[in-house]
């Protein structure tokens, strides 16, 4: 069953306070810097774990950016709905998403404030965005049996950015407690990680 685009994602429309509209604003202006570029290249994690996505049902991509990401699921063959601040980005990925014969689902929102359906995707993916007051809202939009998949900056990567803000990078075990009832397929989330980012991929209960 699709979602139900007069509810859930688009109310978060209306919803943009006035720091995150400072927020919304500066990627708006980097996006609008951007040429459109027609090639597609997804977190090559998501290459290396595909044989986890089957393609059925419908995927969820937050935060989306100009979209990799998303086309690589529309490209399994997801029903395949992105969600960002950037009406910009979202505008170039839908392009992107037609170049290749795939079609996106977009909407422009205020992430921290717009809300899922329950039990609506087979999918959801995070790269590089963290709020930690969204989690439990992302494993209620998830189907039981539902995959997965974070990924983003931890600690170790204020070494290469002393200035990037704290509350931003996940702290060693973060994701593993974030999701330590569900089974988890594949992770990086251990204390002896060296890499500036973190992942987790797994299943719901």
């Amino acid at each position: 069953m699709a979602v139900n685009r007069g509810t859930g994602l688009a109310q978060g429309r209306s919803n943009v306070t006035a720091p995150v509209r400072a927020d919304i604003e500066r990627w708006e202006k980097k996006y609008g810097g951007q040429t459109l570029s027609l090639e597609i290249a997804p977190d090559p994690l998501l290459l290396r774990l595909r044989s986890h996505f089957t393609g059925h049902g419908q995927s969820l991509d937050v935060a989306s950016g100009l979209g990799d990401n998303a086309i690589f699921l529309a490209g399994l063959g997801y029903e395949t709905y992105v969600v960002d601040g950037s009406f910009k980005a979202l505008s170039m990925a839908r392009a992107r998403a037609r170049a290749h014969g795939l079609g996106i689902h977009a909407w422009v929102a205020d992430l921290d404030t717009c809300s899922l359906p329950d039990r609506a995707f087979d999918v959801i993916l995070v790269v590089r965005f963290l709020n930690r007051s969204l989690i439990e809202r992302f494993q209620r939009a998830l189907t039981p049996g539902g995959l997965f998949f974070y990924k983003t900056f931890n600690v170790n990567f204020l070494k290469e950015k002393p200035s990037f803000p704290q509350s931003y990078v996940l702290q060693p075990g973060e994701l593993a407690e974030f999701f330590h009832t569900w089974k988890c397929i594949e992770t990086s989330d251990r204390p002896d990680n060296t890499e500036t980012e973190t992942y987790w991929l797994g299943r719901k209960n």
